[in-house]
C-alpha cells in the first residue's frame, strides 16, 4: 500500500537530469580511451555513455540493434554534455554539492523507510549501489545550488493570489479517513484474526505481529488520513463507509485480505489562501526557478566548445 510513496521519493531526487547527474563531477572513468564528446576540453567517454544507454535499453527491453537505441544515444549524450556545462559551472561559481549536504540527503531518503533492509532492496530493485545513489545526489544538489547562484527570481502577492484563484479547487480539502489495516495471505488467517479482535484484542497489537504489509506493519496498520483515489477500490469503498471506530468484515483485493479500522475522519473543507500562501509561493518560485535556469543552460551552452564524435556508443 505504501510502495508508490517510496517510488516517488527515488524519483523526485532525480526528476531534472535522470540519466546524466549518475555522471560523477570529475572527468569520468577512464576505462577506454574511445571519446564520445568534448565539452571546453573536457572528455565525455563512450563507455560512460554506453552504460547508461545500456540501463535504459535494459530498462525497456529495447535490444542493441533496434533504431530507438541511436535515438536514446542522442538524448543521453546531450543530457551528458549539458551535465558537464553544470559541473563545469558550478566550480566556477563554487556551488559543487558538499558531503553534508549529500548526507543530509541521504539521511533523508533513508528515513522513509521503515528499515535499513527495505532501503537496501530498493536500491537493488533500481540496479543501484549506495555509491550509485550519491552520485545521483551530487548531481542533483549541484544543479539545486547553482541554480540559485544564476538565477534571482520573486514571487509577488499578487501572483500568489490569482494563482490560487485559478486553481482553488486543488487546496480544497477533500474528505479524508485515517485507516489502519491487517493484510493477510488467506481468508482463513483473515477470519481467525477478525474473532480476536472481536474478543477484544488490540488492533495494533495484532497488526504488528501478523500484518503482510511491511510499509504499515510497524506503525501497526496505520496509514495515516488517505483520500479517495488514494487506495486500491475495493479497500476504498469499505475504508469510508466505517464511522470512525469502526472496523470491517474481510475485505479481499489483489494484494490479499484485509481488516480494516478507521480511527479518525475529516470533513471536506474550502482552502483559504492564508493557509495556502507559503505553499503556492514555493511552488511559483520552483517554476519559475526552473525556467529561469533552463533559459541560463541554453546560453551556457550555446557558449561552449561542443564536439561530438561521429560514432558516440557502440
Amino acid at each position: 500500500m505504501t510502495s508508490r510513496s517510496k517510488v516517488i521519493i527515488f524519483t523526485a531526487v532525480f526528476v531534472v537530469f535522470a540519466t546524466a547527474a549518475a555522471v560523477t563531477l570529475t572527468a569520468g572513468m577512464k576505462r577506454s580511451t574511445a571519446v564520445a564528446a568534448r565539452v571546453n576540453g573536457e572528455v565525455i567517454y563512450a563507455t560512460d555513455l554506453d552504460t547508461e544507454v545500456d540501463a535504459i535499453a535494459r530498462q525497456y527491453g529495447i535490444p542493441d540493434d533496434d533504431k530507438q537505441r541511436t535515438e536514446i544515444v542522442r538524448i543521453v549524450l546531450d543530457q551528458m554534455i549539458e551535465q558537464r556545462i553544470i559541473n563545469q559551472e558550478a566550480r566556477r561559481y563554487d556551488a559543487v554539492a558538499s558531503e553534508a549536504q549529500i548526507s543530509a540527503q541521504l539521511a533523508d531518503i533513508r528515513r522513509n523507510f521503515p528499515s535499513d533492509a527495505e532501503f537496501r532492496q530498493a536500491l537493488e530493485q533500481r540496479r543501484w549501489t549506495l555509491a550509485d545513489l550519491k552520485n545521483r545526489l551530487r548531481g542533483t544538489i549541484t544543479m539545486q545550488n547553482l541554480t540559485e547562484r544564476v538565477t534571482t527570481i520573486t514571487v509577488t502577492d499578487a501572483e500568489i493570489q490569482k494563482y490560487f484563484n485559478e486553481h482553488r479547487s486543488e487546496y480544497d480539502q477533500a474528505e479524508q479517513v485515517r485507516v489502519r489495516h491487517i493484510l493477510l495471505e488467506t481468508e482463513a488467517e483473515a477470519r481467525l484474526l477478525l474473532a480476536r479482535i472481536r474478543r477484544g484484542e488490540k488492533f495494533d497489537e495484532l497488526a504488528q505481529q501478523y500484518s503482510k504489509d511491511p510499509g504499515s506493519k510497524a506503525q501497526g496498520g496505520d496509514l495515516g488520513f488517505v483520500s479517495r483515489g488514494q487506495l486500491v477500490g475495493e479497500f476504498e469503498k469499505v475504508a469510508f463507509s466505517l464511522k470512525p471506530g469502526q472496523t470491517s468484515g474481510i475485505v479481499k483485493t489483489q494484494f490479499g485480505f484485509h481488516i480494516i479500522r478507521v480511527t479518525d475522519s475529516r470533513s471536506p473543507q474550502a482552502a483559504r489562501i492564508e493557509a495556502v500562501r507559503d505553499q503556492i509561493r514555493s511552488q511559483l518560485l520552483t517554476r519559475k526557478r526552473e525556467a529561469a535556469f533552463q533559459e541560463w543552460l541554453k546560453q551556457a551552452k550555446g557558449k561552449a566548445k561542443i564536439t561530438r564524435a561521429e560514432k558516440a556508443t557502440k
